[in-house]
């Protein structure tokens, strides 16, 4: 009995560890990170923010991919520059960015024009980037290690404010303690 008790907390210590080492990243409809829903009727422009929210370890890179509805034409691109110093490949086939240094808060690697084409409610979510098979940050200990990266939120289209998935704010404090709260 007392083994198995001192296993049961060192697997609580361990998998509270590997979670503390967790960033966050989602996907917003404006650049203060506070909202991931819209709507609109008929043919409507709108605007996807990526954010990342690094572990206690920081952030030096990002891998992850974008999976878009049909109902959605992907259109420009910007990136943080001169925040970043290389991206590899692209958003719905994977991408790979990197920093020109250390980010220990909120960041956006890039934002994106979209065109929505029709009512339909669709979402539009991070998914893991086909090569690394993975939705990964490397963060800024020396040899830069790979950690996962927890999908904080999505992009609801066509989902009016009172949905119960618009409800709430996501980022409600823009600290990783707090975030990390939300899920202790």
């Amino acid at each position: 009995m007392k083994k198995a008790l001192i296993a049961s907390v060192a697997l609580l210590l361990i998998s509270s560890s590997a979670f503390a080492s967790l960033g966050y990243i989602g996907l917003y409809v404006d650049a203060d990170h506070s909202y991931w829903c819209t709507e609109g009727t008929g043919f409507y422009a709108a605007e996807m923010w990526i954010w990342c929210l690094p572990g206690p370890d920081g952030q030096i890179c990002a891998e992850f991919a974008v999976a878009y509805p049909a109902n959605i034409i992907q259109s420009t691109v910007t990136w943080n520059d001169p925040l970043i110093s290389v991206s590899l490949g692209d958003l719905p086939g994977g991408l790979s960015v990197c920093y020109v240094g250390c980010q220990h808060g909120w960041n956006w690697p890039c934002h994106q024009a979209l065109w929505v084409t029709d009512p339909s409610q669709t979402f539009i979510q991070i998914v893991p980037h086909p090569e690394a098979g993975a939705i990964q940050f490397a963060n800024c200990l020396e040899g830069y290690p790979v950690e996962p990266a927890t999908v904080l939120t999505n992009l609801f289209i066509n989902y009016p404010p009172e949905a119960p998935e618009c409800q709430g704010t996501a980022v409600e404090e823009s600290s990783w303690g707090a975030i990390k709260g939300l899920f202790e």
